[in-house]
């Protein structure tokens, strides 16, 4: 709604997309597919201007008025819990909720006068609100130039294993593993884009760097990562999560090894300088981080949009 709010106030797809700090690209699409989920069309498009429809000018009218409710009651409620003491939230993406949670149950802890909240959405979010302020820090997945481009603190974090979501029909479902070009034969499960780009760019990559190309995908949208997996069960597709999921993968599937194994790399990124509260979480997590062995893949880093990337 807000990137149709901006295309429509703009009647410029360039202006809007640097309003909305993003690349026109991402935004074009996302206006595409809001106009082919409603089944209108919003904006007549030309070589020399946006111009909005008669149907795009009553969408603007009343999405002006909800996102103004919308705000209003986010308004509100940071103010509720305003009043009752320090309020510290926490960023997190779709596979890095326990991760967050293991944070925010030990900063609870230490830290028993400060109430933590979770927020999941994606890492060009969280980033984005960590930067803003309105995210003490988050678990992000690892973010080339993170500290530079957005001003944040940024701490290697986790290599999270990786395992195949399987229907419990397939082949390989009750192997030891599947390998890697086996898995990408079949149709593999990718988030709808603008939302999933940066996580399905990642995975592109890293079954690049073994040799290997995803040609078959099945794109579905935004939803809880594990409220995705209905086609797995159903044999429709095959997908990767991360392997704390392995105990209870869900009804029809199965979770699998890869072989070779992958991991899923995260970051914490944290607000610089620290507001109060943040150095105390940073430092637990840190420490929960070493002694329990988080990192496998990558060494401990710390990179400040100041003074540039140091190893601890």
């Amino acid at each position: 709604m807000r990137y149709f709010v901006a295309v429509a106030e703009e009647l410029h797809f360039g202006r809007a997309a640097d309003r909305l700090h993003m690349s026109q690209s991402p935004l074009s699409r996302a206006i595409r597919e809001l106009e082919r989920d409603l089944g209108v069309v919003l904006f007549v498009r030309t070589t020399r201007r946006v111009e909005l429809t008669a149907a795009g000018s009553l969408l603007l009218e009343g999405s002006r008025r909800a996102l103004a409710e919308i705000d209003g009651a986010i308004a509100q409620a940071r103010q509720s819990v305003r009043s009752d003491g320090a309020v510290l939230r926490i960023g997190h993406g779709p596979f890095s909720g326990d991760v967050a949670a293991r944070i925010a149950q030990v900063v609870g802890g230490e830290l028993p006068e400060v109430s933590v909240r979770l927020e999941q959405e994606v890492t060009s979010d969280s980033l984005r609100r960590v930067a803003a302020g309105e995210l003490g820090a988050a678990v992000v997945m690892q973010s080339p130039a993170a500290a530079r481009r957005h001003g944040v603190r940024v701490d290697t974090l986790r290599d999270e294993p990786l395992v195949a979501a399987l229907p419990r029909s397939h082949r390989y479902a009750s192997e030891a593993a599947i390998p890697i070009g086996e898995f990408v034969a079949e149709p593999v499960l990718l988030p709808r884009e603008p939302m999933g780009r940066m996580f399905n760019a990642w995975l592109r990559s890293v079954i690049r760097a073994q040799g290997f190309e995803l040609e078959q995908t099945v794109v579905i949208a935004s939803a809880p990562w594990d409220q995705r997996l209905p086609p797995v069960a159903n044999g429709e597709a095959v997908a990767v999560m991360v392997a704390a999921w392995a105990r209870h993968p869900g009804s029809g599937l199965a979770a699998v090894p890869l072989d070779p194994p992958l991991t899923f790399p995260m970051d914490l990124v944290s607000r610089w300088p620290p507001a109060e509260g943040i150095e105390s979480l940073v430092r637990a997590t840190l420490r929960i981080r070493d002694s329990e062995g988080w990192l496998t893949e990558r060494a401990a880093r710390v990179e400040l949009p100041r003074d540039g990337s140091r190893t601890d």
